[in-house]
């Protein structure tokens, strides 16, 4: 990032900004977040990441100019409502920490991993983090993370590092009773990255999906958006035809979120009907009304999960249980037949999308994005055909390297 403006706030802010970028421009997971799925409002507009930083450096010019007192400008970065920069990247807490000891030991002078570094260095490095250590909530680092890249820095006072252990042997239910700033999490972590259907205030049905998948922080890949490759039985088998792994959201007419997921893929079959077997498939409503529990409904009659037929778009069950028809958007001739091949709560016509036929105003297909050994426990029959890219299609995120050790 370049800026021209005071020699002062290049080296103070320019710096350790641009090296905060780059370390998390070279972590692939944060990089699609950064260029596919962070967008920022300021005054009503919504801004990219670069745009963002220019006008935090206008605002820190403006300080600078106003106070002429560099301990100030230091931390404009790291306090008031500028900290919401690290808060809008949707990170999880242990990428919070790993930025933020980043910058202190770029700040220290310190280039050496944590384990070899000399006393002095650990007193600098803790120098520089002791004015930020408030604004990192240490209570959600994985234990794991704490103990290996945390506490060995040394900027951790004795009692808050038993009281994150405490709060660690907690059970999970009792942690969201708690008003503690230090216990919320930030923005939810995006692994249906560029989807217009679970975002802003729909973000945390995302992890409902990963929870009934069975992996949490899974990510996934845009194959197919109707209302970008088209509405019409063709597009979706032209994009979706031969990947596995498929989780299809569908937006109604009145904003009912429902759909489907399947574990094998749509394709021409012999067997009679275009039937295809599934041992994972399930139906799903996200957002019931009344604020009524999210619903899933699992696959009874496994020989029917999913049917392919080249004139219909994605089609669960025999019933049909779900059938999103051809061109939706302009008619009613999708339809829900539950319960028959899938089965689960209250499941009846109206559970999807409120009636028998309806509109289904776009829908969404996702596949992973990343192969996890725990993933192809669940998947014995995953093909092994590429998905189909497009223009306006997120880009694939290789599994999550090892982490360096500062």
């Amino acid at each position: 990032m370049s800026f021209k403006g005071n020699p002062k706030v290049q080296k103070v802010m320019v710096q350790p900004i641009n090296l905060i970028f780059r370390y998390l421009q070279s972590r692939s997971r944060v990089q699609v977040w950064l260029y596919e799925n962070i967008s920022l409002r300021i005054e009503g507009h919504i801004v990219g990441f670069d745009e963002y930083m220019n006008l935090v450096l206008d605002d820190a010019e403006e300080v600078y100019v106003k106070t002429r007192q560099r301990k100030n400008l230091g931390r404009i970065m790291l306090k008031g409502d500028n900290i919401t920069l690290i808060q809008n990247f949707c990170l999880e807490e242990a990428e919070v920490w790993r930025c933020v000891l980043a910058w202190a030991k770029y700040q220290a002078g310190v280039t050496q991993p944590t384990a070899h570094w000399t006393e002095e260095e650990r007193a600098r490095v803790c120098q520089h983090l002791s004015g930020v250590m408030g604004h990192v909530r240490l209570l959600l680092i994985d234990s794991q993370v704490f103990a290996e890249e945390v506490e060995p820095t040394g900027a951790v006072p004795m009692q808050l590092s038993l009281e994150r252990y405490r709060y660690a042997a907690l059970h999970p239910n009792m942690h969201c009773i708690d008003n503690d700033k230090r216990l919320q999490p930030r923005l939810a972590v995006n692994m249906f990255p560029g989807s217009q259907i679970l975002r802003n205030d729909k973000l945390a049905l995302q992890a409902v999906l990963n929870g009934w998948f069975g992996v949490p922080k899974q990510t996934w890949r845009l194959v197919f958006r109707a209302s970008t490759h088209g509405f019409s039985s063709s597009s979706f088998h032209r994009y979706c035809d031969g990947v596995a792994n498929c989780m299809v959201i569908g937006l109604g007419a009145h904003g009912e979120i429902s759909g489907g997921y399947t574990d094998v893929a749509w394709a021409k079959t012999s067997r009679k009907g275009g039937y295809i077997h599934s041992e994972r498939a399930f139906l799903f409503m996200l957002n019931p009304p009344n604020g009524e529990q999210p619903v899933k409904l699992d696959i009874v009659k496994k020989p029917y999960a999913i049917c392919y037929h080249p004139d219909c778009g994605p089609t669960f069950g025999a019933g049909a249980d779900l059938l999103i028809s051809s061109n939706c958007n302009v008619n009613t001739d999708s339809y829900s037949n539950l319960p028959h091949s899938y089965d689960g709560p209250s499941a009846a016509h109206v559970t999807l999308f409120g009636d028998y036929n309806f509109t289904i105003s776009d829908y969404e297909v996702y596949t992973l994005a990343s192969t996890h050994g725990h993933n192809q426990s669940h998947s014995q029959s995953q093909s092994q055909s590429p998905s189909l890219a497009s223009n306006g299609q997120a880009p694939g995120v290789p599994s999550k390297a090892k982490y360096d050790r500062y």
